[in-house]
């Protein structure tokens, strides 16, 4: 069966709708990007590929469709066809594109007067557009060829105002070929101004448009498509359809992209049937130099044939994770109890690490790290360190650090392990102070007293040790005392008794506790000086003074005398006896004596004369047998004695036998007055006594004033305790 030209159309306009509708890769979801929202966790180097669907409309965006309509004589069916239908076709379009616009032009022959004319320009006014379309009417036409090339080439070249980034769709509409060249125009001066103006040209071919291979060879050069062997009755149906079949190039550009965000589409670009689907591969890379925790965007606008409509824009956000540095720790090293400890923390591998440290210490036996005793803050600094300062340690035992970085919008946060960081606080060595008593005479009391510091808390005890003088080195104590430490930190000796004068030393030993190590105060650090005592004394025989009316009848001064003794050793002074003495006064064996001992402390003095004679005219004649007399001092006070063989006055005698005298024994025969065993105490300087045997005096009127003196003994000590 032979098919009419209108059954073939009906046949290809049916195959074009089949396709359209069952064709491999044609979209069936709304035009837009798939995803058009992308959210993606990269780290720094890291890339993701994402495969994108760009759902192409069935007419391209931003449609300018201008109809170019071939008005001689044959064309009048044609042109009622597009009339009647082109309200459809103009409300179709507008549907699926609400920003088309149309223009509508006619080209006759080169013979005619009006060989091209715009009938309407470019206008989204569709009554506009049906008044430009019904203003077209067939007429003339001299020959077959037409001016047609002429038409294009004004139209691409402005005779239609395209608008910028508009889709160009020129529906060349006719049923004969076009001079070439036409009105000046090569078929090849039109075809290259359809390409630089983006036009592409969808040619209806009525019998004999393409007679010559013109429409094909523009509908090639342009992308656009030919439609032959239409009747006019088809043409309305057949633009419809050519309009939902458009060949769609979609591209894609990058904007508003962050440095360190990259992204890349393979291919470059696709070219689809309006309505298909165009499909990429997304690589998204973030760059090293992202900041950690930040987040990186980019748009990325697919372009169909160069156009950006609404939907066509992905979004990319991509949030960098955070770093998390590694932490390391110093611990200070050991520390005496009581001492300070710290800890410092170094960051690294993180980004530019910024924030704070908290340091939380924790005690001994704390092994788990869970209550801690002092928490410290640290700045981190540009070198990634952070410090915690020094905090003061309590007893002895094994401390342990935790430091727990804050984190900050780059890093996170991170805990050194609790074992990690241990300081060992060992017993404290505190120092011992000492302060000896002050220099004592010998046979007095010292003391010592000893503070502890610098330990942590001491407790305990202090022993104090004395040393004698001669052991430099400490080795033999010849005193030991302890005492409990006060709360102060502070013991004392008591005081101890010491014997000869010398340079003694203490030693003050504390005890140490459980944290606290024992110290002991240097040997040479505590002396304490022990002075000897001053003694003193002064023995002589006799001293005697007489005088008469201004004329010395006696004078004889002390004899013997030993003189001042004064020393602080032991040591004995004596001077020789005096065999006799003669005169007024006579004696024999007149003997004088001082005896010193160091320690303790004693001064002896002794004197003494046989057979005295006192014969001074006036006076009664005194006899005085064998007499001895003895002072002797000691730091615990003085003792005197006299003793007398014999002793007469004038007739009288008065002792008869050696007696020893009680002390200051006052005799008084007529004018002589005698005081037996006398004895004289003295505390200036020092103390001491002095005994004279027998001290004789007179003092009467016409009588010679006599004052004698026999066998003197005095005995003094200074410095006692």
């Amino acid at each position: 069966m032979r098919m009419t030209r209108s059954l073939r159309a009906a046949v290809c306009l049916a195959a074009a709708g089949a396709m359209l509708m069952a064709g491999v890769g044609i979209a069936s979801a709304s035009p837009g990007v798939t995803p058009a929202e992308v959210t993606l966790k990269l780290a720094r180097g890291e890339s993701k590929t994402i495969d994108k669907t760009v759902s192409t409309p069935v007419i391209p965006p931003k449609p300018d469709i201008a109809f170019l309509i071939d008005t001689t004589g044959s064309m009048g069916g044609v042109i009622s066809n597009v009339r009647t239908n082109a309200n459809t076709i103009l409300s179709n379009v507008a549907s699926a594109q609400p920003d088309a616009q149309f223009a509508v032009a006619e080209y006759r022959d080169m013979a005619d007067t009006t060989p091209f004319r715009v009938a309407q320009d470019l206008t989204g006014n569709q009554a506009d557009v049906t008044d430009g379309i019904n203003s077209l009417a067939a007429s003339g036409g001299g020959d077959t060829p037409e001016d047609g090339i002429n038409a294009l080439f004004q139209i691409a070249t402005g005779a239609i105002s395209f608008r910028p980034d508009s889709s160009r769709i020129v529906l060349l509409i006719g049923d004969a070929p076009s001079h070439d060249p036409s009105n000046g125009h090569t078929l090849a001066n039109a075809i290259s101004a359809l390409q630089a103006a983006n036009i592409t040209v969808l040619a209806f071919d009525l019998a004999g448009l393409n007679s010559t291979g013109q429409a094909t060879a523009i509908t090639d050069a342009t992308g656009g498509k030919l439609f032959s062997g239409l009747d006019a009755s088809e043409v309305s149906d057949t633009i419809l359809s050519a309009l939902h079949n458009l060949p769609v190039t979609v591209t894609h550009k990058l904007r508003d992209c962050d440095p360190n965000l990259s992204v890349s589409l393979t291919p470059d670009s696709r070219t689809v049937t309006s309505g298909e689907d165009a499909a990429f591969s997304e690589k998204v890379t973030v760059g090293d130099g992202a900041v950690p925790g930040s987040t990186l965007t980019c748009k990325v606008d697919f372009l169909l044939n160069d156009v950006l409509s609404p939907g066509f824009t992905e979004t990319i956000t991509v949030q960098v994770p955070k770093v998390t540095p590694k932490i390391t720790t110093t611990p200070s090293g050991q520390a005496p109890a009581g001492g300070n400890v710290s800890d410092t923390a170094t960051l690294s591998g993180g980004h530019h690490p910024t924030g704070t440290v908290k340091f939380e210490l924790f005690g001994p036996g704390d092994t788990e790290c869970e209550t801690p005793i002092a928490t410290r803050t640290g700045t981190v600094s540009g070198d990634g360190t952070a410090t915690s300062g020094d905090i003061p340690a309590g007893g002895v035992g094994t401390y342990r650090w935790v430091a727990t970085y804050s984190g900050d919008d780059a890093n996170n946060p991170v805990t050194s392990a609790c074992g990690d960081e241990e300081v060992e606080v060992v017993k404290a060595t505190p120092s011992i102070t000492t302060t000896p008593s002050g220099s004592v005479p010998a046979g007095g009391a010292v003391s010592d007293t000893a503070t502890v510091s610098g330990g942590y808390h001491p407790t305990g005890t202090v022993k104090f040790q004395l040393y004698a003088p001669g052991d430099t080195d400490c080795k033999t104590p010849i005193a030991t005392r302890t005492d409990d430490l006060s709360d102060s930190g502070t013991a004392a000796s008591g005081d101890v008794t010491i014997g000869a004068a010398g340079t003694y030393r203490w030693t003050a030993t504390y005890s140490g506790d459980a944290n606290n190590n024992s110290v002991t105060s240097p040997c040479s650090d505590e002396e304490v000086q022990v002075t000897p005592q001053r003694l003193t004394g002064r023995a002589y025989g006799l001293t005697a003074s007489a005088s008469l009316a201004g004329l010395q009848l006696v004078n004889i001064a002390r004899t013997p005398d030993t003189g001042p003794v004064s020393t602080t050793s032991s040591g004995s002074t004596s001077v020789p006896c005096t065999a006799s003495l003669s005169g007024l006064i006579t004696a024999r064996a007149l003997c004088a004596k001082v005896v010193t001992t160091e320690f303790p402390g004693k001064s002896e003095a002794t004197a003494s004369i046989d057979d005295t004679t006192i014969g001074i005219t006036g006076i009664p004649v005194i006899t005085v047998g064998a007499i001895q007399s003895s002072s002797t001092t000691t730091c615990a006070g003085s003792t005197g004695a006299t003793t007398i063989a014999y002793l007469k006055v004038g007739n009288t005698v008065v002792i008869s036998k050696p007696t020893a005298i009680k002390p200051n024994t006052t005799v008084n025969v007529g004018v002589v007055k005698l005081v037996l065993n006398e004895q004289i105490s003295f505390t200036t300087p020092d103390k001491g006594l002095t005994v004279n045997a027998v001290h004789v005096t007179v003092n009467a009127l016409g009588l010679a004033k006599t004052d004698v003196v026999l066998a003197s003994a005095e005995s003094d000590i200074g410095n006692c305790p």
